[in-house]
């Protein structure tokens, strides 16, 4: 009975098993077939509900940088202006220009231009390629020719976007340098009306004054080092002829008008008769004797007589001693010899007296030109220091100036300049969906599935397994 009962328990049990697992593969198998046939429909739908997308790109080049440019103003000063590469360590321009074609301003731009509202136009895809100065752009449509379209509208607003950020920082710039070209040019103005007015009060007008004058002192030195060299001359021979003669130059200058009077002459040949007489009768005659009492009268009337004419026509008192030292005599012809000496110590002592007023006239035009020369320095100085700050001024003016010109040669500094490298490509394929792709996806996505209830599957014989072998290890 017992056996009969075990047996039964048995297949009951048996039967019940077997309904179980086969219970059990049913519901996993129409799991399995559910999951399946959701990833395949979500799959099969997406490729027929979503519409057809083309994709054009434009490749576009940034110019990496501008020449140098140098200008040399002579005699003013240099005006030098270097833009460099835009693509620094720590900035790129392609992301500036990555965030300028994706901004507001620029899609509505290029979406007016196609007369589409901006959701329409949607926003491109910006790539920056690298160790490259290239941008790649990215513009989707539904049509391939609206996707060129879209493609050039977009590069025409990005374009124009530039120039007109390009203009208004020219303008501003100008705004600047014009104010700081006003200011320079004021300062340029006050500096030529500093210069001018001083021209006028002190009468200085340039260096060559000082330079003539310089000159001018020079020949006058010169020529006072010659005419003391002169006077030297004449003054050691007059010297020379005055011991000589034992005579001086205005002494030899009085026998020379005693010698040339008539009158004094004539009294000289009378007193030179009554000596001669007196000095022939004093030897054979006594001193009382009426003879020679006669003729020591004479001459002593005629002595008197040339004292008196000689005073006159001196004009200062005359001793004998002196008179008898200015006569010449001209009996045996050495009065003429002496007389020739006289007048030669007359004219050496006229010329030494013309050199030395010669001398002192160079003298006191020397210190004259010498005065004018420190008075003209000291002009020269004041006028150096304004005519430097003249040159500064118009150093400044004309840096200032170039700068303008040279800014407005370069409108590309902060805003490179671009190019297109390729042209906005016309879609021959869609760029979505992509069916191969799509298919491939739920295919994983299916065996992903297929995979997770396949472990769910064989869940509770491996926790048996694992059961019994933890079991087996204890014991």
């Amino acid at each position: 009975m017992a056996s009969s009962s075990e047996l039964l328990a048995t297949t009951v049990k048996v039967k019940t098993t077997k309904k179980h697992y086969l219970l059990r593969w049913l519901k996993y198998l129409l799991l399995g077939g559910i999951c399946n046939a959701a990833v395949w429909g979500l799959a099969l739908t997406y490729l027929r509900k979503t519409p057809l997308t083309f994709t054009s790109e434009l490749v576009i080049h940034i110019n990496s940088g501008s020449p140098f440019v140098s200008v040399n103003l002579p005699s003013i000063g240099q005006a030098n202006s270097s833009s460099g590469t835009p693509f620094g360590t720590h900035s790129d321009p392609r992301e500036n220009y990555k965030l300028m074609a994706t901004s507001a301003t620029v899609l509505n731009q290029a979406a007016q231009s196609l007369d589409m509202p901006k959701s329409e136009f949607g926003k491109p895809n910006i790539e920056l390629i690298n160790n490259t100065t290239l941008l790649l752009m990215e513009v989707d449509a539904n049509d391939p020719e609206l996707a060129k379209q879209k493609a050039w509208a977009l590069y025409q607003a990005l374009y124009d976007r530039l120039n007109i950020l390009r203009s208004q920082e020219q303008t501003e710039r100008n705004k600047s340098v014009q104010q700081a070209l006003e200011d320079s040019r004021l300062k340029l103005t006050e500096a030529q009306n500093q210069v001018s007015n001083y021209k006028l009060r002190s009468g200085f007008k340039s260096s060559d004054q000082i330079k003539n004058l310089i000159g001018n002192i020079g020949n006058l030195q010169t020529q006072l080092i010659d005419k003391m060299a002169q006077y030297r001359q004449i003054d050691a021979s007059l010297q020379k002829l005055t011991t000589t003669l034992k005579i001086s130059p205005q002494q030899a200058a009085d026998a020379l008008v005693l010698q040339t009077d008539q009158e004094f002459q004539k009294i000289l040949k009378e007193y030179t008769d009554a000596t001669i007489t007196l000095t022939n009768l004093v030897p054979n005659r006594g001193p009382n004797y009426p003879d020679v009492v006669q003729a020591r009268r004479k001459q002593e009337i005629a002595l008197q007589a040339l004292l008196q004419r000689g005073e006159k026509l001196l004009g200062i008192p005359v001793e004998q001693l002196t008179l008898e030292r200015l006569i010449l005599d001209n009996s045996n012809g050495s009065g003429v010899k002496r007389g020739e000496l006289f007048v030669q110590l007359i004219e050496m002592n006229t010329q030494l007296k013309g050199l030395d007023a010669q001398i002192n006239t160079l003298k006191q035009e020397i210190e004259q030109l010498a005065a004018e020369l420190t008075i003209l320095s000291k002009k020269e100085s004041v006028h150096d220091n304004l005519d430097r700050n003249l040159q500064i001024a118009q150093a400044v003016f004309a840096s200032t100036l170039t700068k303008i010109d040279l800014s407005k040669g370069d409108p590309f500094a902060s805003f490179p300049m671009i190019q297109i490298i390729e042209e906005p490509t016309l879609p021959e394929e869609p760029s979505a969906p992509k069916p191969t792709l799509v298919m491939a996806g739920a295919a994983v996505g299916s065996l992903l599935v297929s995979t997770g209830l396949t472990l769910l599957w064989w869940r509770e014989p491996l926790l048996k397994i694992s059961k019994q072998i933890v079991k087996k290890a204890i014991e």
